[in-house]
């Protein structure tokens, strides 16, 4: 991911956790054990929560316990995915993504996040059936993750028309995270020489959910430098240096404000 995108790429409903020592029976002075399934429901909600957290730690040391209750249940094996792919350990990722579309080959948001593994590793072929089932399920309601993946597949395949239905495809269902598709909508209009375009996609890219991510506002100043708007363009790469003054999107903004005229 270069600099990788933030996002949220991918987003959880947590709901309230059931009580995880003890239950009640109908005396209220009698405690009972939980079951197995309610051990796993409620460690379940636990990991959700923590891979939705970014807390990749806390998910794996959860998942581990379910997996020591039961090794069969695909959800499991899905958040093993997101947690290895959190703290980008895409062999694990994978291979725990593909248990889970082992376990359930119809489990479609195990396909986006293998689909997801496969771009992220550049293997284009083996990423699009997966991400093209992923984004044709109607009740995915999470379908504009594999839209947007779809997007950036097509645009590193340099197919420009596939990726810019998919990404408008994406921004037609809405929501926070269709900055990344105005991200790389904009890196198409770029690719076009349509520099209004490109403004307009990449200053939109820019705010909100994805005003974290370095890629839009690098996209940006090259739009306003090819558009001669060099004051804004300087300005652009000086904010830069302040949002990222660590690494090379610091000293990358450095070349670019020592070649504008």
């Amino acid at each position: 991911m270069k600099s990788r995108p933030k996002t949220r790429v991918l987003r959880f409903f947590i709901v309230a956790l059931p009580a995880l020592i003890s239950a009640c029976s109908s005396s209220p002075n009698s405690p009972r054990s939980l079951s197995k399934r309610e051990k796993i429901d409620g460690l379940m909600k636990i990991a959700s929560a923590a891979v939705a957290e970014k807390d990749s730690i806390s998910a794996l040391e959860t998942l581990n316990r379910i997996k020591e209750l039961d090794d069969s249940i695909p959800q499991e094996h899905y958040l093993f995915a997101l947690a290895y792919l959190n703290k980008n350990e895409m062999a694990l990722a994978e291979a725990s993504a593909r248990t889970a579309l082992g376990l359930d080959p119809k489990f479609t948001a195990a396909k986006n996040a293998l689909g997801k593994i496969l771009l992220d590793q550049g293997k284009l072929n083996e990423a699009e059936p997966l991400l093209k089932s992923a984004a044709s399920d109607i009740l995915y309601r999470e379908s504009v993750l594999p839209k947007i993946n779809l997007g950036i597949l097509y645009f590193k395949k340099l197919d420009y028309v596939q990726s810019e239905k998919w990404l408008n495809q994406a921004i037609s269902e809405g929501g926070a995270i269709t900055c990344m598709a105005q991200i790389y909508l904009g890196k198409i209009m770029l690719e076009r020489n349509e520099l209004a375009k490109a403004d307009r996609h990449l200053s939109s890219a820019t705010k909100g959910a994805c005003s974290g991510i370095s890629e839009a506002h690098f996209a940006l100043g090259q739009t306003l430098v090819r558009q001669k708007r060099f004051d804004e363009a300087r300005s652009k790469f000086i904010e830069i240096q302040r949002l990222f003054p660590d690494g090379a999107s610091y000293e990358k903004a450095a070349e670019y404000l020592r070649e504008i005229p």
